[in-house]
């Protein structure tokens, strides 16, 4: 750790430097600020078995995760799906032993907590409640693991990959994704683990600043991408209340500057007909026209025209 202690000085202040803009976005203020996460896939779990991924998480003993609200361990088992993808990355290079984990996500209420007793935990930018930083701890750890998980965290520094700070106090090291990897670690944890299971999916990806054109104006773009397209719950439910019963879907697209155009009528066949083709088409034709109505002995009319 000594003889690491002037790249960990560097690492803490490019941490800060790199992620202050975005700790009011990202900082989870209390436990129901981190449930909330939870339900919305911003923060995500560790495996289920880390063992498989050679991850040792602490749970009892000394200083375990979420030691000052362990009836809710479980919560701060987790962390952004894009550090657990870090971690995911490291624990894959080590060899020789697990790696021990003893502090991933906490809440600013939870931080607060914590420093009567953890001078660490005093930090302008305090990254594990942005769910960004997981320590690694060695006491537990043979030697020859340690100095492998000493050397696969500075291979992956030299790459761009991590940011982090050996903790001398506690023989820990303190890890952070660096911002430009946000997204290629959100994606080893989507192809690890598959999507974080939560009612409404929401990733979190964090840029490195860079330097406006002079002279130039610069205009801000979002881009994105449509992955999936269901309809609600309640639709659902009224979709399967209605699937023996006969039901016309009628569709209307104008398009802009065109005139009227006639409508497209799709029936779901009832008792005796064709049930399965006539119900698929017809969830289909939800699908495409970007709505989910709701069936019944009606016809559904759905028109798609130019906003106002």
């Amino acid at each position: 750790m000594a003889a690491m202690a002037a790249d960990s000085v560097r690492d803490g202040r490019l941490i800060q430097q790199l992620y202050r803009e975005h700790l009011e976005l990202l900082v989870l203020d209390n436990f129901d600020s981190l449930a909330q996460a939870h339900w919305n896939g911003g923060i995500a779990g560790l495996p289920g078995d880390p063992r498989q991924f050679n991850l040792a998480p602490r749970l009892a003993g000394y200083s375990p995760i979420g030691e000052k609200d362990l009836p809710n361990q479980v919560s701060y088992i987790a962390a952004r799906p894009a550090a657990i993808g870090a971690l995911l990355d490291i624990a894959s290079r080590v060899k020789s032993g697990p790696v021990e984990v003893t502090s991933l996500v906490r809440h600013t209420e939870y931080q607060g907590a914590l420093r009567a007793t953890n001078v660490n935990a005093h930090t302008a930018v305090p990254m594990h409640t942005m769910g960004l930083a997981f320590d690694i701890a060695l006491v537990n750890t043979s030697l020859e693991t340690a100095q492998e998980i000493r050397d696969v965290l500075l291979q992956m520094r030299r790459a761009g990959d991590i940011l982090f700070v050996g903790e001398r106090r506690q023989l820990v090291f303190h890890v952070v994704p660096h911002p430009s990897r946000l997204g290629h670690y959100t994606d080893v944890y989507a192809q690890a683990l598959g999507m974080p299971p939560a009612d409404a999916f929401t990733p979190v990806i964090a840029f490195t600043p860079t330097r406006a054109a002079a002279g130039r104006h610069v205009r801000p773009q979002v881009t994105a991408e449509v992955i999936a397209v269901v309809p609600t719950l309640e639709s659902v439910e009224e979709w399967w209340a209605t699937e023996q019963a006969y039901a016309d879907l009628a569709v209307e697209v104008l398009p802009e500057g065109a005139s009227e155009l006639p409508a497209l009528a799709v029936q779901a066949a009832g008792p005796g007909g064709d049930g399965e083709n006539g119900s698929l088409l017809l969830l289909l034709s939800l699908l495409m026209c970007g709505t989910a109505g709701i069936l019944s002995r009606r016809h559904v009319a759905v028109r798609l025209a130019p906003a106002p």
